[in-house]
């Protein structure tokens, strides 16, 4: 099963260009979102399908990287400055589903980029939008751990107007942009050597990435009880928990190896802080340490072990951190520039083709695209060392399937004579 073709990747991709913020949900635009949600439904099926990732390659090979950090970008921009505005001027809209292709966008952007950043090539391919998509994950999964209860899963039964509906699925969607962030950081931890000092300073002193990540791990906001009904969120869906299961969800599973992956780089612990609060909350990390996890992810052996030593250790007085020059991101704050104080203009013209006859035509040429998402439930895969789910498969031969990078070392002894 393909969704589009070779020739198809091909056109697509290399057309691929820098969406424009006022120019969002017209119909130009939509053609453009179009391919770019077809480009990643046939990418996920590259992933999970021991196929050769084309559409990771040539999205590499024309260069093409930065413009998806920008698509994301330009959608939160969007989704903060435009979307009050908009209903601000049509407070009770007839329909809901162009704004909801708008917000979806960011969704696409990120999810290509998950696919990428597996790969230490795909981080590379970055270059010096590296910082501009650091800045914009860690708003987005600072937003996970602020904005804990800010919609519902289900929205049966439930008599509300559009307007609240729109609320919901723009909510929802930042929530599942933050779940997918967390994957991109991890990646991001895990080819470090390949950023610039801009990112890793960021890491360790503009946003503290250690102190974001035990806050999310207490907090756990893919666990949710709605309508007296505990969920939690996995293979990016809310189902009913069983609490007999323990085996963690993705994304907390990448927040521990995020965490591991943070303090096994020299050149982050080297020039990270432990200040007094920064141990307090390190610290409470230890009782969550339980054999159940350590099973699940066995590196993390080695993180108890340090958080022991580091109760042990007396803190010094003395700053780490290092005198540099500092970069600044550019993406957002060109785009804040550009459309500063036309936001509501941009609302109003908008609102026009969002909202009018036009809108239904948009949904008609998007509804075979769309149609498809249902389909994209990802097959269950077994790491071949410790049998646990895995998500990620051998760059080399793609037949193999680890639940981490631990796992495949040590799995390389037996797995290399295969490996071709």
């Amino acid at each position: 099963m393909n969704i589009i073709s070779q020739n198809e990747i091909d056109f697509y991709i290399e057309h691929i260009k820098e969406s424009k913020l006022n120019e969002l949900g017209s119909k130009k635009w939509y053609e453009s979102h179009d391919r770019l949600q077809k480009l990643n439904q046939q990418a996920t099926l590259e992933a999970t399908g021991n196929r050769e990732e084309y559409i990771k390659n040539q999205l590499i090979s024309y260069g093409k990287v930065p413009i998806l950090v920008h698509e994301a970008i330009c959608i939160s921009v969007w989704r903060e400055k435009v979307l009050p505005e908009l209903l601000h001027i049509i407070p009770n809209p007839q329909q809901n589903f162009t704004l909801y292709f708008i917000l979806f966008h960011e969704t696409v952007a990120v999810g290509l980029l998950q696919k990428i950043f597996f790969y230490e090539d795909g981080v590379q391919a970055l270059g010096n939008y590296a910082l501009d998509l650091f800045d914009h994950i860690i708003l987005s999964i600072t937003h996970l751990a602020v904005d804990t209860n800010n919609f519902k899963i289900s929205m049966e039964n439930i008599d509300t107007q559009l307007e609240d509906e729109i609320i919901q699925h723009k909510n929802k969607i930042q929530f599942e942009v933050g779940i997918g962030c967390i994957g991109i950081m991890f990646n991001m931890l895990l080819h470090i050597k390949t950023l610039s000092i801009s990112v890793t300073t960021r890491m360790t002193t503009n946003n503290d990435v250690p102190m974001l990540i035990c806050h999310l791990l207490n907090i756990k906001p893919w666990v949710k009880l709605d309508n007296n009904k505990k969920y939690i969120f996995d293979d990016n869906s809310w189902k009913i928990m069983n609490e007999t299961n323990n085996i963690l969800p993705k994304q907390e599973a990448h927040l521990w190896l995020s965490l591991h992956e943070f303090f096994t780089s020299e050149q982050l612990r080297n020039n990270y802080e432990i200040t007094q609060f920064r141990k307090k909350h390190l610290m409470q990390l230890q009782h969550l340490l339980n054999d159940c996890l350590l099973d699940q992810i066995p590196p993390l052996i080695h993180l108890k072990q340090s958080l022991y030593q580091l109760s042990l250790s007396e803190i010094s007085g003395i700053s780490k951190r290092p005198l540099i020059m500092e970069i600044n991101a550019e993406i957002r704050s060109t785009i804040l520039n550009s459309y500063a104080k036309r936001w509501k203009k941009i609302a109003r013209a908008q609102s026009t083709y969002l909202f009018g006859s036009e809108s239904y035509d948009i949904a008609k040429s998007l509804s075979e695209t769309y149609e498809h998402i249902d389909n994209f439930e990802t097959k269950k895969y077994l790491c071949a060392n410790c049998k646990q789910q895995a998500k990620n498969k051998c760059s080399k031969c793609k037949k193999q399937w680890y639940c981490s990078r631990e796992c495949q070392v040590t799995n390389w002894n037996e797995h290399k004579t295969n490996c071709h």
